[in-house]
């Protein structure tokens, strides 16, 4: 079973529809819960003692739907909508993951525990 990160590249490289409904985001018929954390590790994290933190799937999927506004804009967006950001170092190499790219990336954390989907309701 694939990742979520993964899927949601595959969906993004293939213009599919992401359904974005109540708490879940749906994948045909995968789903994952709004706030489930990626394996994508956030820039800073993960070294000199620091915990790795990971993106969550509202937070990637923010970017996606504002990655036409200026980072400045986008922070101030998301803010208003209680969204977390990509930060700035992050940004550039994650959009050329999701957009295809690239293969992979050098913070995608094959080690990180992935959530399970849930099947979609019918």
């Amino acid at each position: 079973m694939a990742d979520v990160l993964t899927i949601l590249r595959q969906y993004n490289v293939s213009k599919k529809d992401i359904i974005d409904r109540e708490d879940q985001v749906f994948f045909g018929d995968l789903a994952w819960r709004k706030y489930v954390k990626t394996n994508y590790v956030v820039w800073g994290t993960g070294r000199d003692g620091i915990p790795k933190e990971y993106y969550t799937l509202d937070c990637i999927l923010f970017l996606l739907k504002n990655v036409h506004l200026p980072h400045p804009l986008y922070v101030r967006e998301a803010a208003a909508g209680s969204v977390p950001v990509v930060r700035r170092p992050d940004r550039k190499d994650l959009l050329s993951y999701l957009n295809g790219e690239n293969q992979t990336s050098a913070s995608i954390d094959k080690s990180a525990p992935l959530e399970i989907p849930l099947q979609r309701r019918a």
